[in-house]
């Protein structure tokens, strides 16, 4: 037994020292944690773990977490990646934990960079490739999209954004033109306005490189052309006769050619006819060649031919676009004339062409001219000349020689390029007499003539930092050259591998990668330049020093470049978010000095600050309820960027994303808490009444919801409220006489406007609603009673009946009276004292002992229509009558005897007209009187049989009455049977022997 405790403790001593061995070992990483750059190839190595416990062993390193990204070697314990990561794409850390079979292990952390990449224009692949084409009519407006660049960069989601800009802009076959222009941020072409889009003047095609560029520098770039396509918007251009006359003489000949007009359309493919604006009777024209013929003699002895005629010309092109041009042909007299140069007097004249570098006095042109007469000398003037002409150009009046003046010299570029002198030829002797006129037009040429002259040279020497990209800018050389249509080209004098110059623009770029610390890379150059014009006629020369300087090399590291922090936005102000710690490996003091700078967008400016390493919240509190903020969805990410001192300042971004919750910290509001809306009565169902409008500061803005909890809503309700939208509308049609307004007491609660589910925080107010139902005319006039009857003399003076009628929508001033029936010979009349209603009367004496027994009637059955709505819509008008019936008894007077001698009378022919009334149907009322009448028989048979059928002596007039007595029905209160079986057309107070009313349009 003591031998088997003494076994015991020997193999817990051995097991304890097992397990301190073990535990006292320990695995160290070569490199931890390891910054991997994303697309870095796979097989990468990375690090290396190191045990020595198992050095050595073939089968000693593995992880214990699975991964198929990196590997680790058994032996050597060498990691490696087994893919190319994408920063964008892939997890950005990895945590592996390395064993080697012992108790302790070891994490190793990967971190995956991310490397700015360049910007992609693959997406659209004819433009990548150069042969992206399409084509615009040149009058396309400015400023409207013409074609988009599509470039993707996978950095965007970090923040990067692309620029896009027009490299180089190719016209043809002109070139020069600056007409196309992109936007910076879309990448939208579009036309700009620099030059306009003149397919006559020579641009067809455009040639543009357009480059997307990152933040980074780094770019992608392809190649649009642009097609010009014409179109017919030039008119004809016609082409001047000097001074817009024509010279010609008397003697000209019929069917003789005076002149030929012609007009030039700029327009491809265009044909111009010719006409006169007026009719002409003394010349015509060819509507195709423009040629004008003459078509009557010019002899001025003809007193009525005259001297001067003017002409106006209309050219029209096969696009209807029209051009005029008038000129005036002077008939000369030819009296011994003078012989001149034809080519000289006649149409156009002599058009000579010279140089713009043209020596003083050098001749230009001399005019032939003679007179035939022996003796007799011509003398040359000019007559008049275009502006400046006379002062480049003097005639010799002997010799008839024009020639240079010695100053000012001529100049093309400033200078008018057309001179004209109208020259006239006369007889020296007889000064009245002009011989021949003629016009000198005079063409200055262009002649490159002008050096470039550069316009921006650099003073100063150009001081750049090593490791700048490829094709970055240095500086742009400017060199004008004053000759029209000449450009300047720009070249380097001598080899520079180191830089490049564009030979368009002037734009010096670096050409190779530059490296301070390179021994064969120069640390300053001085550039010899040259700028020269088409043919390399004349050039100009220069010189640009550039200095390359050194850079600080070393970024700064920091323990963390992510922070993600979560918090509720009523969070205070001055609340400390976060501890920042960086180092720099740099050994000097200026550039191992860290400082840290807050990079933030204006929005979160004043919520968040940064004291040294230290980001607080503040001055402004934290706001969820903004939808800028919506946009952003509800995070801040902040850059801070720590920078070292250096030369040039190298700097590491660090982004913190700041989560915010949303609190419900508002009520709901409105612009007032009580709202008026006014209803028409008799308004449909579902009739708009008004809009109650809430707000609620939190966000979601204005999510919230309606409901009616109280008020006088009407029985049953009358109204209802659209829960989202807060529109109230109707559910019955309401009545003004019932009930003139409503109250409605209406609930607004905010909805889903915390972190926490509603209802826990949700927030409400109340509004009052009034409604005003409006008056509507739906009720026409009443009178009381609607039926009169009374009995007059027919002398009678004074009003006899009172109306009596009133309506429920109408006051008394708005009620009209009017006689529409029965009134023979207008005897009658409605008497009306201010708003009161009328009284009737007779407007005369009824007359019953006229001549021959004619005499009015004895009874009259008036009917007095009532409107209401006077001076108001005669669409919505209603009426009433009344029927009065009147009953006149004849009144006379004896006439008293006279004791006086009874004259004679003379008795006359009279002739009495009496008109008689009567009522001549149209076709169609009989027809219907028939069945009306037939349908009262029918129904007398249905109340007769429903009163008789339970006699037994029924059978024989209706015969299925037995059936009926076996099922006896029961009337409801509703059935005809219980309605009288006998009414009474008049009212009760009228006497039996009055008729009824049987005029038409009665109603009650």
């Amino acid at each position: 037994m003591r031998k088997a405790g003494l076994a015991m403790n020997i193999f817990r001593i051995s097991l304890i020292c097992t397990v301190f061995l073990y535990t006292a070992a320990e695995i160290q990483m070569l490199i931890n944690p390891v910054n991997l750059p994303e697309n870095m190839l796979p097989g990468t190595q990375l690090s290396r773990a190191y045990d020595k416990d198992v050095a050595g062993k073939p089968d000693a390193y593995h992880f214990l977490n699975k991964t198929k990204d990196f590997i680790i070697d058994a032996s050597s314990g060498i990691i490696t990646s087994t893919k190319s990561f994408n920063y964008e794409t892939d997890p950005r850390r990895f945590l592996l934990i390395v064993d080697t079979g012992g108790f302790v292990r070891h994490v190793l952390t990967i971190n995956i960079i991310d490397v700015p990449e360049p910007p992609d224009c693959a997406a659209d692949p004819q433009f990548s490739l150069g042969t992206a084409t399409l084509e615009i009519d040149e009058d396309y407006p400015l400023f409207q999209p013409i074609y988009r660049v599509t470039a993707t960069d996978e950095d965007s989601s970090n923040g990067d954004r692309l620029m896009y800009s027009i490299e180089t802009q190719l016209s043809g076959p002109k070139k020069g033109a600056n007409s196309f222009g992109v936007d910076s941020v879309s990448g939208i072409v579009s036309l700009r306005g620099n030059d306009t889009l003149d397919f006559d003047a020579g641009y067809h095609v455009f040639q543009l490189t357009l480059r997307a560029t990152d933040t980074t520098g780094l770019f992608c770039q392809g190649t649009l052309i642009i097609k010009i396509r014409n179109i017919n918007d030039e008119k004809p251009q016609f082409e001047p006769f000097p001074l817009d006359t024509i010279n010609v003489t008397e003697k000209k000949t019929v069917g003789e050619i005076i002149a030929r007009v012609k007009a030039t359309d700029q327009d491809e493919d265009s044909s111009i006819t010719y006409s006169f604006k007026t009719q002409q009777g003394m010349f015509g024209l060819d509507p195709f060649t423009g040629i004008i013929t003459l078509l009557q003699p010019l002899n001025l002895d003809n007193p009525n031919n005259s001297k001067t005629y003017s002409l106006e010309i209309e050219a029209r092109d096969n696009g209807n676009n029209t051009s005029t041009y008038m000129f005036t042909i002077f008939v000369e007299n030819i009296d011994d004339p003078i012989i001149c140069d034809s080519s000289f007097s006649i149409a156009a004249g002599v058009s000579v062409s010279v140089p713009e570098n043209v020596p003083a006095s050098a001749f230009i042109y001399m005019i032939l001219a003679r007179d035939p007469d022996p003796g007799q000398e011509v003398e040359f003037l000019v007559l008049k000349s275009s502006v400046k002409a006379t002062a480049y150009f003097t005639l010799d009046s002997y010799s008839g020689v024009i020639s240079k003046t010695t100053e000012p010299p001529l100049d093309y570029e400033i200078n008018p390029k057309h001179f004209q002198i109208v020259v006239a030829v006369r007889n020296r002797g007889n000064l009245s007499l002009e011989s021949c006129t003629g016009t000198i037009t005079i063409n200055i040429r262009n002649v490159n003539d002008e050096s470039p002259v550069f316009r921006y040279i650099p003073d100063a020497p150009i001081n750049i930092y090593e490791n700048l990209p490829v094709g970055t800018k240095l500086v742009k050389l400017t060199a004008t050259d004053r000759d029209i249509g000449d450009s300047v080209h720009y070249e380097f004098i001598g080899t520079q591998k180191e830089f490049s110059i564009n030979e368009d623009s002037g734009e010096v770029t670096i050409a190779y990668p530059l490296d301070y610390e390179n021994a064969a890379t120069p640390h300053s150059w001085v550039l010899y330049f040259r700028a020269y014009d088409n043919g390399r006629v004349h050039s100009t020369t220069g010189t640009l020093t550039v200095i390359l300087q050194d850079v600080n090399d070393n970024p700064p590291k920091c323990i963390q470049d992510i922070y993600i922090i979560e918090l509720p936005e009523n969070t205070p102000a001055d609340t400390l978010l976060v501890s920042l710690t960086c180092t720099d490996k740099d050994g000097t003091v200026s550039n191992n000095n860290i400082t840290y700078h807050l990079i933030i967008d204006a929005f979160a400016k004043e919520t968040f600050t940064l004291v040294n390493n230290k980001l607080k919240i503040g001055p402004t509190h934290l706001d969820y309820d903004n939808a800028i903020f919506a946009g952003m969805h509800f995070k801040y990410i902040l850059f801070v960027r720590v920078s070292d001192e250096g030369s040039p300042v190298l700097s590491t971004i660090i982004t913190i994303i700041i989560r915010v919750s949303r609190i419900n910290e508002f009520d709901p509001i409105g612009l007032t808490s009580a709202f008026t809306f006014n209803i028409q009565e008799n308004s449909p169902a579902d009739t708009l009444v008004g809009k109650i409008t809430f707000t609620d500061a939190d966000w979601p803005f204005n999510n919230i919801k309606y409901t009616i909890v109280g008020g006088i809503l009407g029985s049953p309700p009358k109204f209802y409220i659209e829960p989202d939208t807060g529109v109230i509308k109707l559910l019955d049609s309401p009545d003004r006489e019932i009930e003139s307004q409503y109250k409605i007491l209406v609930r607004i609660t905010d909805l889903d406007n915390d972190a926490v589910p509603d209802p826990l925080r949700q927030r409400s107010g109340t509004a009052q609603v009034t409604v005003n139902v409006l008056n509507m005319n739906d009720e026409p006039p009443v009178c009381n009673p609607p039926h009169l009857e009374t009995q007059i003399y027919s002398s009678i003076k004074f009003p006899f009946i009172q109306l009596n009628c009133s309506d429920k929508d109408s006051p008394q001033e708005q009620l009209s009276y009017s006689i529409v029936g029965g009134n023979t010979n207008n005897q009658f009349t409605l008497w009306r004292l201010g708003v009161d209603p009328p009284a009737l009367t007779t407007t005369q004496n009824l007359q019953y002992d006229a001549f021959q027994g004619i005499q009015d009637p004895l009874t009259f059955q008036l009917l007095i229509e009532v409107t209401d709505e006077l001076g108001g819509n005669k669409a919505s008008q209603l009426s009433a009558t009344i029927t009065a019936i009147v009953h006149v008894f004849p009144w006379t007077t004896t006439q008293p005897t006279s004791s006086t001698e009874t004259t004679t009378t003379t008795i006359t022919t009279s002739v009495l007209i009496k008109i008689s009334y009567y009522w001549s149907p149209d076709n169609w009322i009989p027809a219907v009187l028939t069945l009306t009448g037939v349908l009262f028989v029918m129904c007398l048979y249905a109340v007769a049989w429903c009163l008789f059928k339970d006699a037994p002596s029924c059978s024989r007039f209706f015969p299925h009455c037995h059936e009926h007595q076996r099922n006896p029905p029961t009337l409801t209160a509703k059935e005809p049977g219980q309605g009288p079986r006998h009414g009474n057309f008049l009212n009760s107070d009228q006497k039996p022997n009055t008729k009824p009313n049987l005029l038409h349009g009665n109603h009650q």
